[in-house]
């Protein structure tokens, strides 16, 4: 009997799930009863855990909500050691809704309650729950036409970044040839006039 190899890429392991950037993710910690230590000292006793909630944008009744595991750890790395270092609950990974511009604040606190953060979240939003939102369509559409011209942009941006990266080099070099212009002329008029010597004949 002959054994075959298996042929596979190890990248498939470690890529992120399809949708994942799209869940709003959330570590807390939460005081969970150790019921062996209250078992043991006759008293109710807790610990602290971390938890992660997870939520579908639009849809609160997907929420899932348990302490963190392993998995969750590999799976959510990013939000999660940002969680670590910074205490902060949640980690937006996108363009807030805040900074669109076109929202007004109850807009904002509306589509919050929704577990919808960011731009990119809103162009994904389910037509179900746009069906529920006043405008929601409309601003499904806006955000997905936001998102496209901003990616067609990226390009022109960096090229524009990296030339006002170049003008303000250039300045600050201008500026130093200036200074050293006026320090130089300061010294020459310091410096007294040396007179020539005749030469002996």
């Amino acid at each position: 009997m002959e054994i075959g190899t298996l042929e596979f890429d190890h990248q498939d392991f470690i890529k992120d799930r399809a949708g994942d950037d799209k869940l709003a993710i959330r570590f807390f910690r939460k005081a969970r009863q150790d019921s062996e230590e209250t078992q043991k000292q006759g008293r109710p006793i807790f610990k602290e855990e971390d938890y992660i909630q997870i939520v579908v944008p639009g849809d609160r009744t997907s929420a899932i909500v348990r302490p963190v595991g392993p998995a969750d750890k590999a799976r959510f790395e990013k939000q999660y050691a940002h969680w670590q270092k910074t205490q902060e609950e949640e980690m937006q990974l996108g363009t807030p809704l805040e900074a669109w511009g076109i929202m007004s604040i109850a807009q904002i606190e509306e589509y919050r309650y929704f577990g919808v953060r960011t731009i990119d979240q809103m162009a994904v939003l389910r037509d179900d729950v746009c069906g529920k939102i006043m405008g929601g369509t409309s601003l499904k559409q806006k955000a997905i036409n936001w998102l496209a011209i901003s990616k067609e942009d990226a390009p022109l941006k960096k090229v524009q970044a990296e030339l006002d990266k170049r003008d303000n080099q250039i300045a600050a070099l201008e500026d130093a040839v200036k200074k050293q212009a006026e320090l130089l002329a300061e010294l020459q008029a310091k410096v007294p006039a040396q007179k020539a010597v005749p030469k002996a004949a």
